[in-house]
């Protein structure tokens, strides 16, 4: 009970550190001290990346002009609704348009390493067509999916838990922060860490905004 008391009070902390109008230096502190810790309930409470290597002490070396740009959430939560459409209306033109007893025939030939005759040459291709443009639109569906749900948890991590992404409007700030860290038995790395935090326009009280790591990697 005791460490589990002692854990929030970290978490709390944290999240202090880290909240609108907390400095860049604040958010580092806090996110090196957890990785020494190993702390991950206070890490993940700011930061959708880990840091696996045994930190010592870092120094801030520069920290990069603020930067202001539209939220992504909203329009690929569109383009995911956009795809799902094309990815419907792609077989169900398949469906219409190629004959099914045909295609049957020329996966049969086709599993048996046998040529496709002249006859069965349209519905080949047209079935190998509609087959390589849902592939290609459920990759991209898949890929947009998945930036989606980072910029969903950067969000939730900023501002709290969001009931939908649809309609928001605002404004997300980014800055980056060059860190020299000094590793047990290595010289110091330099390291870039990108922080961002998102301001959202919606009824009601303002919400509270707090930065969050969202990268950290080896500075080129």
């Amino acid at each position: 009970m005791r460490n589990h008391g002692a854990a929030l009070a970290v978490l709390a902390v944290a999240v202090l550190g880290v909240a609108c109008g907390g400095d860049e230096k604040g958010v580092v502190d806090q996110y090196f001290n957890a990785v020494k810790a190993k702390d991950n309930q206070t890490l993940s409470s700011f930061s959708s990346v880990t840091f696996d290597k045994p930190v010592e002490s870092w120094k801030i070396t520069a920290t990069s002009e603020e930067q202001k740009a539209p939220l992504t959430a909203p329009d690929l939560s569109a383009k995911v609704r956009e795809l799902e459409g094309q990815i419907s209306q792609n077989q169900k033109d398949a469906r219409a348009n190629i004959d099914a007893a045909q295609v049957e025939e020329v996966k049969a030939l086709r599993r048996a390493g046998k040529a496709v005759p002249a006859n069965l040459q349209a519905s080949a291709a047209a079935f190998d067509k509609a087959t390589h443009q849902d592939g290609e639109l459920k990759k991209q569906l898949a890929q947009t999916k998945a930036e989606l749900e980072k910029e969903r948890r950067a969000m939730t991590k900023s501002v709290g838990q969001l009931d939908s992404v649809d309609g928001i409007t605002g404004q997300v700030l980014s800055k980056t922060v060059d860190v020299d860290l000094s590793m047990k038995d290595e010289k110091p790395a330099p390291y870039v860490m990108t922080l961002r935090r998102y301001e959202l326009q919606r009824e009601g009280p303002r919400s509270v905004s707090r930065w969050v790591v969202t990268d950290i990697k080896p500075r080129s």
